[in-house]
């Protein structure tokens, strides 16, 4: 079988997770899973924690994995609008344009989205999640309380609901 497998997307072989410092949140500490992209089957719809957010903080393609440069910078605008923190937010990492013409192709997640591809928009800013509570218990099989204990799930981008020009 040979298929094409979005970057940050996590293999079975990923599926073990521990708490670390992360490079790409300045050493904060943060979900850790180990790197072993292409062993065991591919996860579509669960991405790699340190992969997604080392795409954020590089700005790289979450198809490719490669950089995007500002000139080839696009999204899909997923995500959604956190009105109580005033910003819409993404976990969502730029595509280039080839790759999301790629992806439109065969993501089940993505269809019927082509209007929706857009160059990136700038004004971003980067924010991390704290996790924990039973939910990330139950995902990560970790315990972490939130009130004590500061762990960051994923990166974000986010812009200003006052300075969104795209919703």
């Amino acid at each position: 079988m040979n298929i094409r497998v979005p970057w940050n997307a996590a293999w079975t072989s990923e599926m073990r997770y521990e708490i670390r410092p992360c490079r790409w949140v300045s050493g904060k500490r943060a979900i850790w899973q180990p790197h072993t992209p292409g062993e065991g089957r591919p996860i579509f719809a669960k991405p790699h924690n340190v992969r997604q957010r080392r795409s954020i903080a590089e700005m790289r393609c979450t198809v490719c994995g490669e950089k995007t440069p500002p000139g080839d910078r696009w999204w899909f605008k997923l995500g959604r609008i956190h009105d109580a923190e005033g910003y819409f937010m993404t976990t969502e990492a730029p595509v280039h344009r080839t790759c999301a013409d790629f992806a439109l192709t065969v993501c089940p997640h993505l269809r019927g989205k082509d209007a929706d591809l857009e160059p990136m928009p700038g004004g971003y800013v980067i924010l991390s999640s704290i996790i924990g509570g039973a939910a990330v218990d139950q995902d990560f099989g970790l315990k972490i309380d939130p009130a004590r204990d500061k762990v960051i799930g994923s990166l974000k981008l986010a812009w200003r609901l006052s300075e969104c020009r795209f919703l």
